[in-house]
């Protein structure tokens, strides 16, 4: 039986370079440009925020390329 969902870690990777108005909103994040494109690392409090996340991407006009929920035990 899965147990409800909580905090959990994320990889997110974008085409391109975020704006810095986006970069200053994903302070709790890590932000790593890694070119062509940008990696966003951190732990989200739930699906809600993550949601959230990708429409404020989306919304910028930028690519999504990749969400990925990490396993608890992977550390980075």
């Amino acid at each position: 039986m899965a147990s409800p969902m909580s905090d959990a870690t994320y990889q997110v990777r974008v085409s391109g370079v975020l704006p810095d108005e986006l970069i200053e909103e994903l302070r709790d994040l890590t932000v790593s440009v890694e070119p062509p494109e940008t990696v966003l690392h951190g732990t989200l409090p739930d699906q809600s925020a993550v949601v959230g996340l990708i429409s404020r991407i989306h919304g910028l006009g930028l690519r999504l390329i990749e969400v990925r929920r990490l396993p608890a035990d992977e550390d980075l």
